[in-house]
């Protein structure tokens, strides 16, 4: 384990451990103190195939979550859907704070797959907004 960083100590023992026998990949999230991390890991499969038959893996989507970066209540720029697209630095929305807005924009450009909070509702710091998947 890493002495320098708990968290990435924590990354480093979960990626060395073995999958199970059948099981082809793995995805951990670690969110924690406004900090998120995703990691995926393929294994190898045990499976009997003939050489007929062949299996092709999807690919992993990858995503990454928006968070709130302040407490407050959280209104949406519009009425986003599943699919929508947005490019990095697309204003999702504002987290109203102590009479100060403060923007959550599109870290990179993809599309919206989750939208976690409705406009109005309050936030905590760190708290998850959109989940984006990447393009």
């Amino acid at each position: 384990m890493s002495e320098n960083d708990p968290l990435l100590g924590l990354m480093d023992d979960l990626l060395q451990l073995e999958l199970p026998d059948g099981l082809a990949s793995v995805t951990i999230e670690v969110e924690a103190d406004g900090f998120a991390v995703s990691v995926s890991r393929q294994g190898k499969t045990t499976r009997a195939t003939t050489p007929a038959a062949t299996h092709e893996e999807d690919p992993v989507e990858k995503t990454q979550r928006v968070h709130a970066t302040t407490v407050g209540l959280f209104s949406a720029a519009r009425e986003w859907s599943t699919g929508d697209a947005v490019a990095r630095g697309d204003v999702l929305g504002g987290i109203q704070s102590l009479g100060h807005v403060a923007e959550i924009s599109a870290p990179a450009d993809g599309e919206i797959r989750e939208v976690l909070v409705t406009g109005g509702a309050p936030v905590e710091y760190g708290q998850a907004l959109f989940v984006i998947a990447l393009r």
